[in-house]
């Protein structure tokens, strides 16, 4: 739902122009559970109905104002691809800044129906049972229109109102939770589950003279934290810990370290997306990459030189589960256990400095070609004007014709001896 949420949320803000609400779409409609996308430019620039390079820019205000992140990603060969973006809202706590959003004024007297997910406390909704479903046709089910049936709120309210349902507030929904009117979210109970519908299910199925039996209810818990867990958040950097007394860990970062300690197997047996690490593995690897990556300086809010860190949260997640290497031993060019480097990681980087010297060669031929394109022009320009500035001043003292001519082709080929052309110099080097 990481998906659906972000979209929501993105709807929800007051952008400067139509086109960066468009932009900030089309990577929020992709999002996985990390709030991240890796959609290319061509099809952000296509979705957003502008150009790259107009993509590129939006991209970059974005990135700016501190609604989006991204960080460089690489293929197995060393060559750069698309950026993994992170979309920043409620449930990081807007970056870790803790200030939210300007949202459009439609929503700004509403509750904070986003403290749910930002708290980490957030339950997706369980898989319906067998032979339920969630918009039965005029065939199905019960005579009474929406009888035990709950809505699925993704999904839209049916279009005739359930009879003995009371749907409950989403976070998408526009209706301030009360102690009165606040009910349990529908994803905690199985479609057909114990409610209300319930009784009027029964009250049904004893006139029709059947008996139903009531679905048993299914209640999801938040994802178990693996042994570890505490030691790993506790030693995460100073900006991206709760900014509160007894605030929680914003919930990209949670789902970060129990990735980070339990892995992600791969598609083939004994392979792993993201191989699992113990907790002083994990602990070693944020202080190194943080460290190194000048992450407090590039974070402090006075920071004024290249890449600043503005969202710190999405950047913090990243690095904890970033692993570039297929050998799952590897960590950050060196074998786990016997400090030996990483044969793969010295064979990628021996191709990054050959790609990087081939593109550095190419870019000084380009210059020097440039540089000496425009020596050439000026040497003409300046030939030009001296034949002219003789031109004239033998035509004043009364030479015309061919001996005009004769004269200014013999000044200019002594001209040209004493100032040669840089493009004939070079050639004949």
């Amino acid at each position: 739902m990481s998906g659906v949420d972000a979209a929501a949320y993105v709807m929800r803000l007051h952008l400067p122009t139509p086109a960066h609400k468009l932009v900030l779409l089309a990577i929020a409609t992709r999002c996985d559970q990390n709030y991240s996308a890796f959609p290319s430019r061509a099809l952000i620039a296509g979705e957003a109905l502008v150009s790259e390079e107009r993509a590129r820019t939006l991209l970059r205000e974005l990135r700016r104002d501190g609604y989006l992140s991204a960080r460089q990603r690489y293929r197995g060969n060393g060559s750069k691809t698309t950026n993994r973006y992170f979309v920043h809202g409620p449930w990081d706590q807007w970056g870790g800044v803790g200030t939210p959003f300007a949202e459009i004024s439609h929503y700004q007297d509403h509750d904070d129906r986003y403290a749910a997910i930002r708290d980490g406390d957030f339950i997706p909704r369980p898989t319906p049972k067998a032979g339920v479903v969630d918009n039965p046709s005029s065939d199905q089910g019960s005579s009474v229109p929406g009888a035990g049936v709950v809505s699925n709120p993704s999904q839209g309210a049916p279009a005739t109102p359930s009879l003995g349902v009371t749907r409950a507030p989403s976070i998408t929904g526009h209706q301030k939770p009360t102690k009165r009117n606040h009910l349990p979210d529908v994803r905690r109970t199985s479609a057909g589950g114990k409610s209300v519908a319930s009784t009027a299910t029964g009250a049904t199925s004893r006139t029709a003279g059947t008996t139903r039996k009531a679905p048993k209810t299914i209640t999801t818990g938040p994802r178990k934290r693996p042994p570890g867990w505490d030691q790993v958040a506790a030693a995460l950097p100073q900006e991206v810990q709760p900014t509160r007394p007894g605030g929680h860990l914003a919930p990209t970062l949670v789902r970060a370290i129990c990735t980070a300690l339990t892995g992600i197997p791969g598609p083939e047996s004994g392979t792993y997306q993201i191989p699992p690490r113990t907790p002083e593995q994990l602990i070693a690897r944020i202080n190194r990459r943080w460290h190194q990556a000048r992450g407090p300086a590039r974070a402090a809010e006075d920071y004024t030189g290249p890449d600043p860190i503005r969202r710190p949260v999405g950047y913090v997640a990243d690095l904890l589960t970033a692993h570039e290497c297929p050998d799952p031993s590897c960590e950050d060019g060196l074998i786990l256990g016997t400090d030996r480097p990483c044969t793969a990681c010295q064979t990628r980087r021996a191709e990054q400095r050959q790609a990087e010297q081939a593109r550095t060669a190419v870019e000084d031929r380009l210059t020097r070609d440039a540089e000496l394109a425009s020596a050439h022009d000026e040497h003409e320009t300046a030939a030009a004007r001296e034949e002219h500035r003789v031109r004239e001043r033998l035509a004043a003292a009364g030479h015309w014709g061919e001996l005009l001519d004769h004269e200014v082709e013999t000044h200019m080929r002594q001209w040209r001896l004493h100032h040669p052309d840089p493009k004939d110099a070079t050639h004949a080097s």
